[in-house]
């Protein structure tokens, strides 16, 4: 561990994107920025997580059952802002996690504006391959190391080992919306209204073998025994997350109490993931712990 007694100033930030779920933190490391995504809906353009809480947009959900929703990446305008915004309170470095390049094109668009500003500022650009609280843990770890001294290179170079670790299994309370999604949609056809475990790996989604049925405990049950099943297996850092029925997740902590010994924080799914996924998603993922 480096020594980190009479250190300068750190000169290097974290942006995440907003999908992370970082906004249900108590409290941001002033390290830490969010990059939003945007949420189409009833004409009018929301920042994720910011003027569209996901309690708020879950309940819309549940009035408007038929309403569809878009999502678009941030505005190019807006990341070379933030950028601005970063460089004008003195950091020389940005480390940007962004959410999985296969279901959204905000890490091109981080990309492009990065490239742009390459004088001015060295950016580090982490596609996690993940979304939700997964990809979130990215950012937490990056102001982590950060504060104990490590360099922004060696920080990104980490994140990149951590990425084959990240996993996410749920369940959703319909196949409906997920078609939309940057996937096949054949896959999703195939499970016609069964409740089947879903597992999102390296920006893909596939059945984790488990857990077919149309009863809601026994899909819990098998989130819960796969999330076990990880942890034993090597040392993880589990979370929970659940899209707008928290009665419901609480019913899978207390599985995963019982299975694990742990009860995982809980974080709502973001609405530009809900947008996708729809209401009652429930579920949890993991990264590993750092050796």
């Amino acid at each position: 561990m480096p020594d980190t007694q009479n250190e300068p100033p750190i000169r290097c930030a974290v942006v995440a994107t907003s999908t992370g779920s970082l906004d249900e933190l108590p409290e941001l490391d002033d390290l830490l920025y969010i990059l939003r995504l945007n949420v189409h809906m009833d004409g009018l353009v929301y920042a994720d997580g910011y003027d569209l809480h996901p309690e708020a947009f879950y309940l819309w959900q549940a009035e408007t059952p038929e309403g569809t929703a878009s999502i678009s990446p941030p505005a190019e305008s807006a990341v070379r802002d933030l950028f601005k915004e970063i460089i004008d309170l003195g950091y020389r470095e940005i480390i940007v996690t962004t959410l999985s390049g296969r279901i959204s094109g905000t890490v091109d668009t981080v990309r492009k504006v990065a490239a742009e500003m390459a004088r001015d500022i060295q950016t580090y650009i982490i596609d996690t391959g993940t979304a939700c609280i997964a990809e979130g843990h990215f950012a937490l770890e990056a102001v982590r190391l950060l504060r104990l001294g490590f360099a922004a290179a060696d920080v990104a170079e980490h994140l990149e080992r951590l990425k084959p670790t990240a996993e996410i299994v749920f369940s959703v309370n319909s196949l409906r919306r997920l078609h939309h999604l940057n996937t096949t949609e054949k896959f999703f056809a195939g499970l016609l209204d069964l409740k089947p475990v879903l597992r999102f790996y390296d920006g893909q989604f596939s059945r984790a073998g488990i857990g077919m049925g149309r009863k809601t405990e026994d899909t819990l049950d098998a989130l819960a025994d796969t999330a076990a099943r990880a942890a034993r297996a090597k040392p993880v850092r589990l979370y929970g997350l659940y899209g707008g029925d928290r009665a419901l997740y609480e019913r899978l902590a207390e599985k995963l109490k019982n299975k694990t010994g742990l009860t995982p924080a809980a974080f709502p799914i973001s609405p530009v993931i809900g947008a996708h996924i729809g209401a009652n998603a429930v579920g949890v993922c993991w990264v590993d712990e750092p050796l």
